[in-house]
């Protein structure tokens, strides 16, 4: 027989999972957007260099330009 005690008992540990589980959902959020940062970051790294190698190509073609 299933007696009130029981319940509240499965209830005490269904709550205690239940904040283990959220705690894990809030960690889970702040690791998403610590990740987005270091996404965004590296994507304006890439950028970066994109644009010095631009400027080196533009320079060398500058360079040749001005040798001939």
């Amino acid at each position: 027989m299933i007696s009130k005690e029981m319940i509240e008992e499965r209830k005490e540990s269904l709550l205690g999972d239940l904040s283990k589980v959220r705690a894990q959902g809030s960690e889970l959020e702040r690791q998403k957007l610590e990740n987005i940062a270091l996404q965004n970051a590296l994507t304006g790294a890439i950028q970066q260099c994109d644009d010095f190698l631009k400027k080196l190509g533009n320079e060398s073609s500058d360079v040749e330009n001005n040798e001939s």
